[in-house]
C-alpha cells in the first residue's frame, strides 16, 4: 500500500519526543510541510505509523 498523507489530527498525541534530523531530511520535510499544509508532527506521526504497520513480523538485523 501506498503512503498517502492526510491531512488529520492524532489524539492522545501528548509525549513529547526530541528528535535531531539530518539537514537534506530536514529540508524535505519541510517543503513537503509547504506542499500540503500538513505539520511536521502530523507528517512525522503518519511516516512512522506507516513504518510499522508495514515493517515484517521477523525481528530487523540488530546494528554491529
Amino acid at each position: 500500500m501506498a503512503f498517502t498523507i492526510r491531512a488529520i489530527g492524532y489524539k492522545g498525541a501528548d509525549i513529547g519526543l526530541t528528535t535531531r534530523f539530518p539537514a537534506a531530511l530536514y529540508d524535505r520535510l519541510c517543503a513537503l510541510k509547504k506542499r500540503t499544509g500538513v505539520s511536521l508532527n502530523f507528517l512525522l506521526l503518519q511516516a512512522v505509523e506507516y513504518a510499522l504497520d508495514d515493517l515484517p513480523e521477523e525481528d530487523p538485523p540488530h546494528p554491529p
